[in-house]
């Protein structure tokens, strides 16, 4: 491996904040980074933090910051000009989806999980190595701002911070399906 560090932008919403910072990683994905078990914390830079009822108005903002990973509800990149490293260890494997909805931590998500096998969420939930898990097409609905929607194509989810799981059916009229990508059908 090369040594190439990555400026990442990403934005964390623990049950009661927002956190914005740069997170700044050698030859790795976000994903790969935050669901490592030997660095519990992460450290951050140019760090602002808001709460959750106004996330547009920051409360405070500081050079420096450390994030403990059990705090986290979920995080995400906004776009950015980082790109990720491309060099997989792994291959990719076909993961089945499943439209879901998940209650938080002081937040409601509703988006695609993706599984290897029929989702049994008892299996999501246990406590797995990757505690962090995607949802693609995300749509966020904050408890303390129910006025304010958060669509994001990925976030990840702590899965230790979910207070309920289910599949939902197709067309469930009461929570907002998420955005529909054009560009991958």
């Amino acid at each position: 491996m090369g040594d190439n560090l990555i400026n990442y932008q990403i934005v964390i919403f623990t049950n009661r904040h927002t956190i914005t910072g740069d997170l700044i990683l050698k030859d790795k994905r976000l994903s790969d980074h935050i669901n490592e078990r030997v660095d519990t914390m992460l450290g951050l830079r140019n760090v602002t933090v808001a709460r959750l009822e106004n996330p547009a108005q920051p409360l405070y903002s500081m050079p420096t910051a450390v994030v403990p990973k059990s705090s986290i509800v979920l995080i995400f990149e906004p776009p950015q000009n980082a790109i990720p490293p491309s060099n997989r260890f792994f291959g990719y494997t076909k993961k089945e989806k499943h439209e879901v909805f998940l209650i938080m931590d002081s937040m409601e998500i509703r988006g695609v999980l993706h599984t290897l096998f029929n989702p049994d969420f008892r299996l999501v939930l246990v406590n797995l190595p990757d505690a962090f898990q995607p949802i693609t097409n995300a749509v966020i609905r904050l408890e303390a701002n129910p006025t304010l929607v958060v669509r994001q194509d990925t976030i990840l989810f702590n899965t230790q911070r979910v207070r309920f799981i289910a599949e939902l059916a197709i067309n469930s009229p009461t929570i907002p399906r998420p955005p529909v990508n054009t560009e991958n059908p």
